[in-house]
């Protein structure tokens, strides 16, 4: 999902998931199911999303009020959050 213009302005705090799909192992590429693998502030989400092996992470997925968000958008929304924080101490 592209979150747009929403992500820059989307908050570090609000309530998210991390889920993940679980392989059939039966049939090959085909999945069964999914769980929540965690919960928590988005911010934490998104860095647990991010530490996962890049391999895994096609299986995974943050859910938030805004949407989901893939493991490129998690790091994308890190990043966002990086340079707000880093633009906000040049103001001060």
């Amino acid at each position: 999902m592209n979150l747009g213009p929403v992500m820059p302005h989307m908050p570090m705090n609000v309530p998210a998931e991390i889920h993940r799909r679980i392989e059939d192992l039966d049939h090959p590429g085909c999945w069964r199911g999914e769980v929540v693998v965690a919960k928590g502030p988005l911010v934490i989400m998104a860095h647990g999303l991010c530490s996962i092996e890049p391999a895994l992470r096609r299986s995974c997925w943050i859910t938030c009020e805004a949407g989901e968000l893939s493991a490129e958008e998690a790091q994308e929304v890190l990043r966002i959050w990086s340079s707000r924080v880093e633009g906000a101490d040049e103001v001060a």
